[in-house]
């Protein structure tokens, strides 16, 4: 019975030291925790910086129909990249898209489906397209953020009157009706170049065949005085003999990438 005794007493000790020693390394050994990142990333509010700042941005429509390619054709801001976000009305419903720019020589370009890929590689392309919006965030010395509307033709009636989602652009021209795809868009901003002050949103016409030949324009003005339309062709700009009424400009104008009206 003393024997007993003893054994026992010798167990609860024994259980008392390991338990001491299992709270003493649980303490004395810190799990590692997942340190939470103290960065915060900042997104600038869209079109802050002066439209004399702002890039020329266009989207072209490919000439398959189911790709556009995202363009930065010059840049006034320095920077050295740019996040783009692209979303656009698909009958009821908006897709989109994002991606990321290199801007180490300009212009700088992207092409990107509309549509979704599978891994074994079957694709579906998106129908009905309408237009939609692009936001762009450019990285550099001092980041800032803009955001335009686009507007998407597919060409099946074989029109020759088109209009910018803000119908503050029209464009008439006969030979446009054999053009299958065709994107009007605001191009936030312009080429240097131009002797004037702008007046109104610059519009970027983009198609997926080459554009030849004049055309019937319109642009509403943001304010009245002296208006004249002026067009981009690529390398110089175009001054173009205007009429107004208001705030609208109009004249007949070689059919170039980009449009914009300017005052004295």
């Amino acid at each position: 019975m003393k024997r007993n005794a003893i054994i026992a007493g010798f167990v609860v000790v024994l259980l008392g030291a390991l338990v001491g020693f299992y709270v003493i390394r649980k303490n004395g050994t810190k799990e590692p925790v997942a340190e939470e990142s103290s960065k915060k990333r900042i997104v600038e509010p869209t079109n802050v910086i002066s439209q004399e700042e702002r890039p020329y941005l266009a989207i072209v429509p490919e000439a398959d129909g189911r790709r556009i390619t995202i363009k930065v054709s010059s840049i006034r801001k320095p920077a050295t990249e740019t996040e783009y976000t692209v979303e656009y009305q698909t009958g009821t419903l908006v897709q989109g898209f994002q991606g990321l720019l290199k801007l180490d020589s300009i212009p700088a370009s992207e092409t990107s489906l509309m549509g979704s890929c599978s891994a074994g590689g079957a694709c579906t392309y998106h129908t009905d397209i309408k237009g939609g919006d692009l936001t762009t965030r450019f990285i550099g010395p001092e980041n800032y953020s803009l955001k335009t509307e686009w507007k998407y033709f597919e060409n099946k009636a074989r029109e020759s009157e088109f209009s910018s989602s803000d119908g503050k652009f029209q464009i008439t021209l006969k030979a446009l009706s054999s053009i299958k795809y065709l994107i009007i868009g605001q191009s936030s901003g312009v080429p240097e170049g131009y002797d004037g002050v702008i007046a109104s949103e610059p519009y970027f016409l983009e198609a997926s065949s080459s554009l030849k030949g004049e055309a019937e324009l319109s642009i509403r003005s943001s304010q009245e005085g002296e208006l004249t339309i002026i067009g981009w062709t690529g390398d110089t700009w175009k001054v173009f003999d205007t009429t107004q009424d208001g705030k609208m400009a109009s004249a007949t104008v070689d059919l170039l990438p980009l449009y914009v009206v300017i005052t004295k």
